[in-house]
């Protein structure tokens, strides 16, 4: 991606720097304390700092690796909005509209924030900007939904559950030691990918229940805007949600490790046959698949 498509103006950027605008901001301050005091200093300081500013601005935005940077940060931003959409276009219609739902009243709670005193607009800012990262986790755990849904949408664990019954049953009518042991570490591998099946389950569930808690704050937020008494108590709940968003990220992980640990020899002497075939005598046909909820 070249400079001209990334239409970067340096100048603005070396000036809206953080540092930049801490500095200018803590000058500013300092010549008002000074002005008290004697005007002279107000006026030299203030002067200094004008031309230190102007001399900034000219040498900063020429430089190769200011340039760089900011160049980089810009590709970063325009990758992960690029991201956002193919996430988006990926996801089914239902989901699509469950999105774009929560956007939308995402969208109210803005309108309604541009209606407060400018006072207030440094707070409802961060407020936004933590409302945008919200919509952000919401997508990618659509997109987790429907990948869990496509893995456990398949008639995969029903064959696994019967082609473990048979082996068992094999394995008793079977007088060779050397072929039981073959056929037992086949089944105790199965076992353990049925297990990924049930840990599938628990984060699909985990995903699901974190997508309906992001819709109920972002409601409650939008109830708030309305009224918007205390627009502190919105920032501290989207900052409890957003730690919650971050520890299912860490629940997530957690159970990938404990989704199919190295083969040992320890599986096959663990195996209970009796205990795994009443576990699997049920109508595997009965059991509940992950269905799809449109939020209205």
């Amino acid at each position: 991606m070249s400079t001209d498509e990334l239409n970067i103006n340096y100048t603005r950027e070396a000036f809206l720097n953080p540092i930049n605008l801490g500095v200018l901001l803590a000058s500013t301050l300092g010549a008002l304390f000074f002005s008290n005091l004697s005007v002279d200093i107000s006026n030299i300081l203030l002067s200094t700092v004008f031309g230190v500013e102007l001399m900034y601005l000219g040498v900063v935005p020429k430089l190769p690796r200011f340039r760089k940077r900011v160049e980089l940060k810009k590709i970063k931003e325009r990758h992960a909005s690029s991201n956002e959409k193919d996430l988006f276009q990926s996801l089914d219609s239902a989901s699509q509209k469950r999105f774009l739902v929560l956007k939308h009243l995402a969208q109210l709670v803005q309108e309604n924030f541009e209606k407060l005193p400018y006072s207030s607009q440094g707070l409802l800012d961060n407020i936004g900007k933590k409302i945008d990262e919200l919509l952000g986790n919401y997508l990618t755990l659509l997109d987790l939904i429907k990948r869990y849904e496509i893995y456990l949408n398949t008639s995969l664990e029903t064959n696994l559950k019967e082609e473990v019954v048979r082996q068992i049953e094999e394995i008793k009518s079977i007088e060779s030691e050397k072929l039981k042991r073959t056929k037992s570490r086949r089944v105790a591998i199965m076992q353990k990918r049925l297990q990924k099946f049930k840990i599938a389950k628990e984060k699909y569930l985990v995903c699901e229940t974190h997508l309906e808690t992001i819709e109920d704050a972002v409601r409650y937020i939008y109830e708030q805007s309305m009224t918007m008494s205390n627009p502190e108590e919105i920032g501290f709940q989207l900052d409890n949600l957003l730690t919650e968003v971050d520890e299912t990220s860490q629940l997530i992980d957690d159970l990938d490790q404990d989704i199919l640990p190295e083969y040992t020899t320890e599986w096959e002497t663990e195996l209970d046959f009796d205990s795994i075939l009443d576990e699997l005598s049920d109508d595997v046909t009965s059991e509940v698949k992950p269905k799809k909820r449109v939020q209205e």
